[in-house]
């Protein structure tokens, strides 16, 4: 099986949510670089980011779901019809009552 790198993240976090998202849709991915983050500023920037990989064969699908994740977050805000709290697009549960949008 040959990995390749699919996305490179600033921080720990992006590269996370992108793992997890691919995981769920079981494209296989690992994290890479995790431990030359904290190296930032004694190494380039650019050399202590964090690279999330994926098997070759998918790098297609894996892209498609992603275009599709980023798709979901943009756009207007959404007000919670329960307690008229402005929520991100890409919720589906308010975070201010926890009801459905």
């Amino acid at each position: 099986m040959k990995w390749v790198r699919f996305r490179t993240c600033r921080t720990l976090p992006e590269a996370h949510l992108v793992n997890t998202e691919l995981m769920r849709a079981g494209i296989p991915t690992e994290v890479r670089g995790e431990s030359r983050l904290p190296l930032a500023g004694e190494i380039p920037f650019v050399d202590a980011r964090v690279e999330v990989w994926v098997t070759e064969e998918h790098v297609l699908s894996a892209a498609a779901l992603l275009a599709e994740v980023e798709a979901a977050c943009a756009g207007p805000a959404r007000t919670c019809p329960h307690c008229r709290e402005e929520n991100p697009p890409a919720f589906e549960l308010c975070w201010q009552c926890g009801r459905d949008l």
